[in-house]
């Protein structure tokens, strides 16, 4: 999830989390429309190319991180695409990775990354420097199954989408365990496989609820506020949204993935409907 105050490759995010991992490519939208997106389908290991990118996040300096899940590795690149770094291999070793899924900046420009199949959380250093990592697979406090989203606030508390526990956790920067909701279903603050995490500049928590074809709003102490969406392809509504994000005016986009376009939302409290696009090569607003 992007800093506050900053909000354009959160969409870019958002896409990440949809098509592009199969076309194995990042997009770069220069005012977010569609209209002006360029790329290059790109597959292979060597730097620069991808095999199922699947997150991304940039830093106040407007770096660029991706998940790279398919070669397990994190690639930094500047904003303009050019290739500047990467760490990571296949492994379970301190700073090896099992399908990397989920990453995310902090104001200090440290770097969190969901370790998927590892069901951990790594942080480095915008250098790719191990730093440290917490979890272990199980159902316990700061215990992961398939940890999937990451999205961190401006004091430093990192959120988790922990997918297969049906629940999100909260730590600090360290990893020490804060707090944690949700649980099996389909009731308010309850989840079917949440994928994405957002945070706004209020601090409020957006969460893909993926397979109850919504997302729900919570303050970040994990106090349900809201949800809109269900199954459908109608204005608003939703078929298996992964990812999530927030732009400094508060708006929120979401992946519609099944419908193949992202929807745009205003400011929440009682969400209201902005525009979508997508669906195949056509785009409407």
């Amino acid at each position: 999830e992007d800093v506050p105050g900053t909000g354009k490759t959160s969409l870019a995010k958002a896409i990440a989390n949809t098509v592009e991992g199969t076309h194995s490519r990042i997009q770069f939208t220069p005012d977010l429309l569609p209209s002006d997106v360029t790329g290059v389908t790109i597959y292979d290991q060597r730097s620069g190319q991808f095999d199922f990118p699947t997150g991304m996040s940039t830093d106040r300096q407007g770096m660029l991180y991706v998940c790279d899940a398919g070669n397990h590795r994190i690639q930094k690149f500047s904003g303009t695409g050019t290739y500047l770094t990467q760490w990571g291999s296949f492994g379970s070793g301190n700073g090896q990775f099992n399908h990397p899924v989920g990453v995310a900046t902090d104001a200090a420009g440290d770097i969190y990354v969901a370790d998927l199949s590892n069901h951990r959380i790594q942080k480095f250093s915008s250098t790719g420097t191990y730093l440290t990592q917490w979890g272990s697979f199980g159902v316990g406090n700061g215990q992961f199954y398939e940890p999937f989203g990451v999205a961190t606030d401006a004091a430093g508390n990192v959120y988790i989408a922990d997918t297969r526990n049906n629940r999100i956790q909260k730590f600090s920067g360290a990893g020490a365990y804060l707090a944690q909701w949700g649980s099996f279903g389909s009731g308010n603050g309850q989840f079917s496989s949440p994928e994405g995490v957002a945070i706004d500049a209020a601090g409020d928590v957006y969460v893909a609820d993926t397979y109850n074809y919504r997302i729900q709003e919570f303050a970040g102490s994990g106090a349900y506020l809201c949800q809109w969406g269900s199954n459908g392809t109608g204005n608003g509504q939703l078929n298996l949204p992964p990812g999530v994000a927030t732009d400094a005016a508060g708006r929120v986009y979401v992946a519609d993935y099944g419908n193949n376009r992202i929807q745009k939302f205003g400011t929440v409290i009682t969400p209201t409907k902005r525009t979508s696009w997508g669906r195949l090569k056509s785009h409407y607003r």
